[in-house]
């Protein structure tokens, strides 16, 4: 299902750039030219004179990542009569003015950019009309202190390019809001889990939703919120808490001491950068994007080296990974002209790769967090087995002191709501059969004891085995005389399967004529003890048993 919806999203993204390379064709248009604007330079007031005017303009290939003043030009020739829209693509200009002259040497004039209203959101698109047929000169003055790539002088249908943009402005809604969403989830996970690596991580991935956001202007169509000296310094704490969750997750300490040096400095210079931007402005983006590439370079290197030093969470690692490579070339890119075909791309395909690597990521963590999951499980089920198995006594199966102990201590109460009975058994003369007929004959008269009161008894009872020849009965159903009846029953039992003088003794007392666990012992104790001595008196000498 997630190769399913990975591949639907590229196909929309094809659709796109296939609609957009569409809605050129029903004009043509010459390459864009790129000219810097100086504050005394006036605009031709004819549509002839533009030739010359370019002529004393300087010339140049791209624009400065560093800002500056530029003009960009193109040539039209509209063949049919539409409805057309003017746009620079290129996050965070500050201020464009667009100006088209035709033949008939009429001009409009339009304005836009950062600091302007927009009719289309994240994009800094103008409708503007055409009087009439022929030639025209589109000519758009940008100024920025900065630019994050090279802006793009577009002239299309206003049908087709508007619906392009309203597709674009839906795809960015929806990776923000995935986004957003993988930061909530392991931001939720972190806490039940109580692991600081889905905190970590999803520090990580509200940085990402939080620095894109503000690339495609949200807090400025949502709060009318405009802010370029801080537009972009969200960007220097993606690599900051990348940095720590891939320093935990992949245990880089451990594998390579050098990289996590490397990495502790990377943090250190984020942090420096945050200042030096905002007192250098022009030179934000220079910086955050060298910072940028330095991250996602030391990313891949500490990935890999922790994968071929045996790191099982590096593998898991290594895709999320490389699927920054593909932001990293755009930023390498973004001082190369851009052809039409492949403007609209370049910060879409920066917000898929940002998103699917997220996504993978989680995917990633999500194994880890069920791995960790069902290891706590066995852990637990072995526990329990443990406690069980320290809970029972290895002879008979019965519950042993321990267990008893803990059931006096939480079961046991006298407030004279529910009585309970407590009866204390003894084997009579197991000192005698151990001595004259070995431990194995009186092991097995043990077993046959604690078989006969589990028999007998049933499921009515708590029974314990408490000393070698020692056994404990709680039973808040069974009286003190209908226990004593039943314990009978096994005396008898055990004499019939073990031997004549063989047996055992018992005594009882009740919980509600008794003001705590200590009087309780002592009274049952007393009453077996005198049966044993009433037992002892009448007893002849005693002979070996013989079990059949």
């Amino acid at each position: 299902m997630p190769i399913f919806r990975l591949f639907a999203t590229l196909g929309l993204v094809i659709v796109l750039l296939s609609d957009y390379a569409n809605a050129a064709t029903a004009l043509k248009s010459s390459a864009q030219h790129i000219y810097i604007a100086e504050d005394q330079q006036v605009l031709p007031h004819r549509y002839a004179n533009i030739p010359h005017w370019l002529d004393s303009l300087t010339e140049v290939n791209r624009v400065a990542l560093t800002g500056g003043s530029y003009w960009l030009v193109k040539q039209l020739n509209i063949q049919q009569a539409d409805q057309w829209l003017a746009s620079v693509d290129g996050p965070n200009i500050e201020n464009i003015d667009y100006y088209l002259y035709s033949e008939g040497n009429q001009l409009r004039h339009l304005s836009s950019g950062y600091l302007h209203p927009y009719e289309y959101l994240f994009s800094y698109a103008r409708h503007i009309d055409t009087p009439t047929l022929g030639g025209y000169w589109l000519i758009a003055r940008v100024s920025s202190h900065y630019y994050t790539e090279q802006p793009q002088l577009n002239f299309a249908p206003k049908a087709e390019l508007g619906q392009l943009y309203h597709q674009r402005a839906s795809l960015i809604t929806l990776c923000l809001g995935a986004l957003l969403i993988l930061a909530i989830y392991n931001g939720a996970v972190s806490i039940v889990q109580q692991d600081k690596v889905f905190a970590l991580f999803s520090a990580y991935l509200l940085a990402i939703t939080i620095s894109l956001a503000l690339v495609f202007q949200v807090t400025v169509h949502l709060f009318n919120l405009r802010a370029l000296s801080i537009q972009l310094l969200p960007l220097l704490t993606i690599p900051v808490f990348s940095v720590l969750f891939y320093s935990r997750f992949l245990d880089l300490q451990r594998y390579s001491p050098r990289l996590w040096l490397i990495s502790r400095y990377l943090i250190a210079l984020c942090l420096l950068a945050i200042p030096a931007t905002t007192i250098w402005l022009n030179y934000t983006v220079v910086i955050i994007f060298n910072l940028i590439l330095l991250w996602i370079t030391l990313t891949l290197v500490s990935a890999m080296v922790c994968w071929r030093k045996g790191s099982e969470q590096a593998r898991s690692f290594i895709l999320p990974t490389l699927l920054l490579i593909v932001p990293a070339l755009l930023i390498v890119l973004s001082v190369i002209p851009k052809d039409t075909t492949t403007l609209l791309a370049t910060d879409i395909l920066l917000l898929l790769c940002c998103t699917l690597s997220g996504l993978s990521m989680s995917l990633a963590l999500h194994y880890k967090f069920k791995r960790l999951v069902l290891e706590s499980l066995k852990v637990n089920q072995q526990l329990n087995l443990e406690r069980d198995a320290a809970r029972l006594d290895a002879l008979t199966g019965l519950q042993n002191r321990y267990a008893f102990n803990e059931y006096v201590s939480q079961q046991l109460t006298f407030t004279g709501e529910q009585n309970c009975c407590l009866a204390l058994i003894d084997i009579d003369y197991l000192k005698i059969v151990n001595d004259q007929s070995g431990h194995q004959e009186g092991d097995r008269l043990i077993k046959l004891a604690a078989e006969a009161l589990n028999m007998v008894l049933t499921d009515r009872v708590e029974l314990f085995r408490i000393g070698g020849d020692e056994f404990a009965v709680f039973s808040s159903q069974l009286s003190a005389s209908e226990l004593q009846e039943k314990l009978s029953i096994v005396d008898k039992v055990i004499q019939l399967n073990g031997a004549a003088h063989s047996g055992i003794s018992f005594g009882c007392a009740n919980t509600n004529s008794c003001r705590d666990a200590e009087q309780l012992f002592y009274r049952a104790d007393m009453t077996m003890y005198q049966q044993k001595a009433q037992r002892k008196s009448k007893a002849k000498l005693v002979v070996a048993p013989s079990y059949p």
